[in-house]
């Protein structure tokens, strides 16, 4: 849904009329995950995708109906022995896809703190009404009391597990999407690894802030696709840098100037990630001193070092692709392992 926010304001603000098309389960294999959403307008644009291509002309069919004037509907796409003849999904999976005019409120163009969409996609009454929960604030809704209070408490529900699911409220069935700030990346050391890294996270839904005060180094030219550049030292900009569960810090400089300030501040706080570049000496080195200023083993063991998963990188390049790997792993608690030996039926796409 993120990808299409930016969107769903522009056409909204320009008076277009146009349908969502959101997945809301998926059975198996499948080429995107609960959640994703397409747009369909009523003088033919597309944004978005439900499945990479796979049934995309077979939604935009159900949606033209439902911008027709047709009620909201619910359409199963995959293969099974009773939909052999249908639209399928070449990985074998099956998706359930919720179509419905975009009414109501809409969320912002971008998400700057944790927002949950709940949408009412089954039910004796409300189908197709949203309301959208951000923080104690809540808009749109059925104007039932009792019912909007349900969809609240999913909404809560959700932002603790993180992911999107269709739940029950009474009779009714919720989809409940959490839509969460992009992960914050902070690259402390302007070199040539963190040039590379910044390009791949800042594509890879990651918020990027590079902080060095080396201004020759650390400027647009070499970190354009940076949403942020602190040119200072850590210690000074650091506090300023609000470090939480959302979160990830990429220490690259070998220089304990940057470093041990660097980890001091961070590992005081809940960062989801902490990873430190350097060899097994470097490491040793560092461990000391982080044990001299009062930290315990527990603490300094949380710190991915040497940084990066094992995949025999060696330019700057691939270390940056090792570095992000473990970011993504941390991001969904994984442990890195090949896919073929995790045994699972859904793991992502085909």
């Amino acid at each position: 849904m993120k990808d299409v926010l930016e969107t769903i304001a522009r056409w909204r603000d320009g008076g277009e009329r146009f349908a969502l098309a959101t997945v809301i389960k998926v059975d198996g294999s499948a080429p995107r995950d609960e959640g994703a959403t397409m747009l369909i307008s009523a003088s033919g644009k597309i944004e978005g995708s439900v499945s990479g291509g796979c049934v995309e002309g077979a939604v935009v069919d159900e949606a033209r109906s439902v911008l027709d004037g047709g009620p909201a509907k619910i359409v199963r796409y995959g293969i099974n022995k009773n939909m052999m003849w249908d639209v399928g999904l070449s990985c074998g999976g099956a998706i359930e896809v919720y179509i419905r005019r975009f009414e109501g409120p809409a969320p912002p163009a971008e998400i700057t703190r944790p927002t949950v969409i709940c949408t009412i996609v089954r039910g004796p009454s409300h189908v197709g009404t949203a309301r959208i929960v951000d923080g104690a604030t809540a808009t749109g809704g059925t104007g039932d009391a009792g019912l909007d209070a349900a969809m609240d408490a999913l909404a809560l529900a959700a932002l603790a597990r993180g992911t999107a699911k269709t739940a029950q409220a009474g009779a009714h069935d919720v989809f409940v999407l959490p839509l969460l700030p992009d992960s914050r990346l902070i690259i402390v050391g302007a070199v040539h690894i963190a040039s590379a890294l910044c390009e791949l996270a800042s594509r890879s839904g990651f918020a990027v802030t590079v902080v060095d005060p080396r201004e020759r180094l650390n400027n647009r030219e070499r970190f354009p696709a940076a949403r942020r550049l602190v040119v200072g030292w850590p210690e000074d900009e650091l506090p300023a840098l609000a470090v939480d569960e959302n979160t990830y810090v990429a220490v690259l400089t070998h220089d304990e100037k940057f470093d041990d300030p660097t980890l001091e501040h961070v590992l005081r706080r809940p960062a989801r990630y902490v990873g430190a570049i350097g060899s097994r000496k470097t490491q040793a080195a560092r461990r000391a001193r982080l044990e001299r200023a009062g930290f315990s083993s527990a603490a300094i063991d949380a710190v991915h070092a040497p940084i990066g998963l094992d995949i025999g990188a060696q330019t700057p390049e691939e270390i940056a692709v090792a570095i992000l790997a473990e970011l993504i792993a941390a991001k969904y608690d994984r442990a890195g392992m090949k896919l073929k030996d995790r045994g699972e039926e859904h793991i992502h796409a085909s």
